[in-house]
């Protein structure tokens, strides 16, 4: 293995998110704010091929709009909530939330955070339900509200053991590296950093896995320290 390079080193950086997006190719994002929390609540802990069906069958069946988040049949929401995973009685509860919550902030998602700006844009996402600090940026980022860097745990991971970012005593350290080392790469452009957050982000779940990565795969292996990392 060779020595990892320091954090900082933006061509480096941007040679190794080249390699990867050769190797995957993410779909579209969604970049409707209300599509993007209903895609993050409709399942947990399940496959994207079954997220994005799910997603599907309750736009369908229900609408993707706050008043009809709130008036759909407890039994509709349900049936969905119960092929996504653990706790269905909740999920149910938080598409219903989330569409409370939308129609507390005029019953346009997009339009409530382009009026508030950008810091209370971001208070007001984190009312809903599962969105912290990082869904908000990615939220932010793929509506086009704010260009700043987002990135999620698999993200994180693969930036920490290709040298990028440094792990520290805690996720949040190691989330605030990751984002600085994106930030290296230069002026903020929306469509790179979307790039970047879903390749990390599929690369982490396919191949630079927490547990059991899948180093003979990967094109970057060489330069790789998940010998040395904690696993994040």
């Amino acid at each position: 293995m060779t020595a990892i390079d320091p954090p900082g080193q933006p061509d480096r950086l941007a040679g190794d998110l080249e390699a990867l997006a050769r190797l995957h190719a993410p779909p579209p994002p969604l970049t409707d704010p209300l599509a993007i929390i209903v895609w993050d609540n409709v399942g947990y802990l399940i496959p994207d091929e079954r997220r994005e069906a799910l997603f599907h069958e309750l736009v369908d069946r229900v609408g993707l709009d706050a008043e009809a988040l709130v008036a759909a049949p407890y039994e509709v929401l349900f049936d969905i909530a119960q092929r996504g995973g653990m706790r269905p009685e909740e999920r149910v509860e938080r598409l219903r939330t989330i569409g409370r919550l939308t129609l507390d902030a005029g019953g346009d998602l997009t339009a409530a955070l382009r009026r508030a700006g950008p810091a209370k844009a971001r208070a007001l996402l984190k009312r809903f339900p599962t969105i912290a600090d990082p869904g908000a940026d990615k939220i932010l980022l793929f509506s086009g509200l704010e260009v700043r860097p987002a990135l999620e745990s698999n993200g994180v991971r693969a930036l920490v053991r290709l040298g990028h970012a440094v792990e520290g005593k805690s996720y949040a350290n190691a989330h605030r590296s990751a984002i600085a080392a994106l930030n290296s790469l230069g002026p903020p452009n929306r469509d790179r950093l979307i790039a970047a957050f879903q390749i990390l982000r599929v690369h982490g779940q396919t191949l630079c896995k927490r547990s059991t990565p899948v180093c003979l795969s990967c094109p970057l292996d060489a330069a790789c320290a998940h010998v040395v990392t904690k696993m994040l």
